[in-house]
């Protein structure tokens, strides 16, 4: 009778920390204005994918230099720190003030400074 006791209390105390915890993570949800979301499972091959489609590994020798001059938009973009927004830039400037002399010149490009310019330098020439 006793064994058959400590079972219901057990059960019961169980119930009320499941209940508890029901009732912690619907206040979250509704608190936090979004529900609760475990993620989608994914394989290796769709991580893998994901992760060279939204960044670019650069690594010295990795692509050759890219001639500032005569770059696309595309090919620019390729470039580290280097967004579509900043290669529209990059092509604006260079269509409204001829050919860059330097790579330098690249510093007066609206949105790139001199970290960006160092980040990028060992990619770019220009001819």
């Amino acid at each position: 009778m006793e064994d058959l006791s400590l079972k219901k209390k057990g059960l019961q105390i169980l119930f009320a920390i499941v209940l508890v915890f029901a009732i912690t993570l619907i206040f979250l949800s509704i608190k936090g204005g979004k529900s609760l979301c475990m993620g989608s499972a994914v394989t290796v091959e769709e991580l893998e994918t994901r992760w060279t489609g939204e960044y670019k590994l650069f690594l010295p020798g990795t692509i050759g230099a890219i001639n500032i001059n005569t770059a696309n938009q595309e090919t620019l973009e390729s470039l580290p720190g280097v967004g579509k927004k900043l290669a529209k830039e990059i092509i604006t400037y260079r269509e409204k003030n001829g050919l860059f002399h330097g790579t330098e010149e690249m510093i007066n490009v609206p949105g790139i400074g001199i970290k960006k310019l160092n980040a990028m330098k060992e990619y770019i020439i220009a001819e």
